[in-house]
């Protein structure tokens, strides 16, 4: 088990300093082993017997041990980066990712965005490639919640603006929110909804809801692993869909 499993184990019963501790971790893993007990603590902001007490609650008997395992686990992945063994390094980025997401996606958050999906009658949906995907579950899981919801191919875009109501909205994942697809679908009536990873300026005041989901890479659309947190986020979103109908039903 290395140094991050161990602290997934442990989570449930950490104290709110070993929280700042793990959040300040995770946010750069291979960043802290090249620092000290008294550097991380400064980084963290908390005191170095902190510090200590929490890799002691993983199991450690000290922070230099915690830190040689820390040492071991990222070697382990540049090796196996350098070693074309992608797929263990794309199991890496995922767990960081979801870390991210997870700190993203609260329930407050979900909340939010149920209740904004509930204001519209019909909701279409559309993306380009793999990111297509999320727009076909997001159909199949409101409809489950007997609330109307199309796909629609990147192609058929164009043909949207003939049956599309000024009160239906439009929801478009895309890695990267570029022209290939915003500049189609603001053309659209109706309100638009971006669910991206790294946001195109030139199009993020245009939109009339904007989601912006964690990455890793500097360019997005290479990078694998930024569609699946598309299909995560329309199940999360979905989940939070008949407490907000049963709120905007009472009102």
């Amino acid at each position: 088990m290395n140094p991050l499993q161990r602290m997934e184990l442990h989570k449930a019963d950490f104290t709110q300093n070993d929280q700042i501790i793990y959040d300040c971790i995770m946010k750069n893993p291979a960043g802290i082993t090249h620092m000290s007990t008294s550097s991380l603590a400064e980084l963290c902001g908390v005191s170095q017997p902190a510090l200590s007490r929490f890799v002691k609650g993983l199991g450690y008997a000290r922070y230099q041990d915690f830190r040689a395992e820390l040492i071991g686990m990222v070697a382990q992945q540049t090796e196996q980066a350098e070693q074309g063994q992608e797929h263990l390094l794309y199991f890496s980025q995922l767990y960081q990712l979801l870390h991210e997401t997870e700190q993203l996606l609260t329930a407050n958050y979900l909340h939010e965005l149920g209740s904004y999906l509930c204001e519209f009658p019909r909701i279409f949906a559309s993306g380009i490639g793999k990111s297509r995907h999320a727009a076909e579950l997001l159909e199949i899981l409101m409809r489950k919640h007997r609330r109307f919801a199309q796909a629609i191919s990147h192609d058929a875009l164009n043909e949207l603006t003939d049956y599309m109501e000024s009160d239906d909205l439009l929801i478009v994942f895309s890695v990267s929110g570029g022209e290939h697809i915003m500049e189609e679908a603001l053309r659209a009536n109706g309100k638009v909804m971006l669910v991206t990873s790294k946001p195109d300026p030139r199009y993020t005041d245009k939109v009339d809801k904007l989601v912006v989901l964690p990455h890793l890479s500097s360019d997005p659309e290479t990078d694998s692993v930024s569609p699946v947190l598309f299909d995560i986020f329309v199940e999360l979103v979905t989940s939070f869909l008949p407490y907000n109908i049963e709120r905007v039903s009472d009102s």
